[in-house]
């Protein structure tokens, strides 16, 4: 349940690669007639998550919940492994004095040490279980995380391309599709500010 994958997941689930005037998804190989005066800009999505607060805080809550459910279930499944440790060594040390233990005795002891492996065993599945649990439950919230910095980067990038005019807004990162831009066509700072304003009138 480690989220050291979590900056690229999120980075692969951003669907903004232009925004067109009209609010319509469009692509770079337009053929309008105006299509050699587009106004394109562009931001960088690593840097673009790295500075929106809600990643940062989010991302931050999911890393300490994962650490926590990991650091909870390893303490309960060691101080298993100590309980089954232990039954597995009283079992072998009865096994090896069975002959001088009376069949009574024994019948009585073999009954004790099923009852107690049955339980053992009840117990793992459910530590098994309470692990995929919490890996299933944290999965879901990242993954309604991403949804949501999906939808609030799309609405604000749109937003944005309508008040300043731009035809295009591309994504320039690791995944990018922009391999090289003039600094003077990147918007990436007054994107992070705008989405930071948004999210703080949110709070």
């Amino acid at each position: 349940m480690k989220f050291g994958y979590f900056t690229l997941v999120i980075a692969l689930m951003i669907g903004f690669i232009s925004c067109g005037k009209n609010g319509q998804t469009t692509t770079p190989s337009s053929t309008s007639s105006d299509s050699t005066s587009a106004k394109i800009v562009f931001v960088n999505v690593d840097s673009l998550l790295q500075g929106y607060d809600l990643y940062k805080e989010q991302k931050k809550l999911l890393e300490d919940e994962s650490s926590a459910t990991e650091k909870s279930l390893s303490s309960k499944i060691e101080a298993f492994q100590k309980r089954s440790m232990k039954f597995q060594k009283e079992v072998y040390e009865t096994q090896q004095r069975a002959a001088n233990i009376a069949p009574v005795e024994l019948k009585a002891l073999e009954q004790k040490y099923q009852a107690q492996g049955e339980n053992l065993g009840k117990e793992e599945q459910a530590l098994m279980k309470q692990r995929d649990d919490a890996a299933m439950g944290l999965d879901k919230k990242l993954t309604d995380l991403q949804i949501k910095l999906i939808n609030n980067i799309d609405t604000y990038l749109e937003k944005l391309a309508t008040e300043k005019g731009y035809d295009y807004i591309l994504r320039k990162g690791d995944i990018g599709g922009v391999m090289f831009g003039k600094k003077g066509f990147d918007i990436t700072a007054d994107a992070i500010k705008g989405l930071n304003e948004e999210h703080s009138k949110t709070k």
